[in-house]
């Protein structure tokens, strides 16, 4: 009888130290998660951004009228529909500003692929081109699309961000609605504008 009692009184000890154990982790299936996201958001960081330009939150949708070299008028339902990177320039010339987003504008657009076809690049000039910029964009630039907007036009590029730069300064991102959803400084690392171009055709159902 000693021994069975013994027996019963350590399998009932047994049976609390399991039950305690369960409820232990239990509470730890609960715990562990708020800890974890108490340390996450309390005390880290992101170090870089989700974007390499900058966003303009809430989009605007922009009447991009503009004339083609050719005296075509485009607007902006002819664009619709996909992605549009553009860069506002002079007439006159094409200085090292202009000469580097042109480049940049030319290699993103090449180094999408099979996707390159599902965006546009547009240089938008003051007035139509004088001849020996017209010969050379012509030669380098086959598929860049080149139009000639009013002052009006040009400027709502820039307005929207609140703090207009120079002409010449930043490219911009059209989305495939016609609505501005960005601008770059020539300056940036190309490689961070494909990146961001890259993200927005993975997840874009339209353009």
């Amino acid at each position: 009888m000693r021994v069975d009692s013994a027996l019963i009184r350590a399998c009932l000890i047994s049976a609390s130290w399991r039950q305690r154990l369960l409820l232990l982790l239990i509470i730890a299936c609960f715990v562990l998660p708020l800890l974890a996201a108490w340390l996450l958001v309390d005390h880290w960081r992101p170090t870089g951004s989700a974007q390499h330009g900058q966003l303009l939150n809430p989009a605007r949708s922009l009447d991009l009228q503009f004339d083609r070299v050719d005296r075509q008028q485009v607007e902006n339902e002819t664009l619709r529909g996909r992605w549009v990177l553009v860069y506002v320039g002079v007439a006159g010339q094409c200085d090292p500003r202009c000469q580097t987003a042109l480049y940049d504008l030319r290699q993103v657009r090449l180094a999408l692929g099979r996707d390159m076809d599902r965006v546009v690049t547009l240089l938008l000039l003051d007035r139509m081109p004088e001849d020996g910029l017209g010969w050379w964009l012509a030669t380098e630039y086959v598929t860049l699309l080149i139009g000639v907007a009013d002052s009006r036009t040009r400027d709502s590029l820039s307005q929207p961000f609140g703090q207009p730069s120079p002409s010449g300064d930043e490219f911009y991102l059209l989305d495939p609605l016609g609505n501005l959803l960005m601008r770059y400084p020539v300056t940036v690392d190309p490689r961070g504008v494909l990146k961001d171009l890259k993200r927005l055709l993975r997840l874009s159902k339209i353009g």
